[in-house]
């Protein structure tokens, strides 16, 4: 891997870590779950990774994207989350 793309992998990794609180009883929107189920590789994540995927869908969909670009970037990420599992 570009160590470029690495260094900004472990980054983001570190940020999100700063601004998701571990609290493993968060109660998601229904949206947010409904966008969740449609990602085939969710449930194999580890806990940590899902509850990153749902808040990223979360501001996806509160900044108002459309539906299908949520699907597709939460399946690109959850592609990508499994690399690191």
């Amino acid at each position: 891997m570009d160590p470029l793309l690495k260094y900004a992998c472990h980054r983001v990794v570190e940020l999100e870590s700063l601004l998701l609180v571990d609290m493993p009883d968060t109660v998601w929107p229904a949206e947010v779950g409904m966008v969740y189920c449609q990602i085939d590789n969710a449930g194999d994540l580890p806990a940590h990774h899902q509850r990153r995927l749902k808040h990223h869908i979360n501001r996806m969909w509160l900044e108002k994207m459309p539906v299908p670009v949520i699907v597709t970037a939460a399946r690109s990420l959850a592609t990508a989350m499994e690399e690191y599992a």
